[in-house]
């Protein structure tokens, strides 16, 4: 999958991710940052709600990873600027969780 997105291969990417099941990698850090990597081939391939949805998600397995990641921070910065209001409420709200933005 990793491959796929460096590749700019959204379509590719998503494929792979939902041939993939994050819940069966024991490390929360690597859950997460394979959920990471999951929301930039869904970002890529134009699927912004579903690329938030997943941040959350890597958000939940290990906060610390999505805080210091360029990918995750990137993301929801643009996300949080969106002109639909309720992904740019959703992405305004998971900056606030993991510090890039004030409450």
């Amino acid at each position: 999958m990793t491959i796929a997105v460096e590749l700019r291969q959204g379509g590719e990417s998503v494929r792979q991710a939902a041939a993939t099941d994050a819940v069966i990698i024991p490390s929360r850090p690597r859950r997460a940052r394979h959920r990471i990597e999951e929301a930039r081939g869904y970002q890529l391939d134009g699927q912004a709600d579903v690329a938030l949805a997943t941040l959350e998600k890597a958000y939940e397995a290990a906060p610390e990873t999505i805080k210091y990641n360029g990918f995750a921070k990137r993301i929801v910065l643009g996300e949080a600027e969106s002109r639909v209001p309720a992904r740019r409420q959703r992405a305004s709200e998971l900056a606030v969780k993991i510090g890039l933005l004030a409450a």
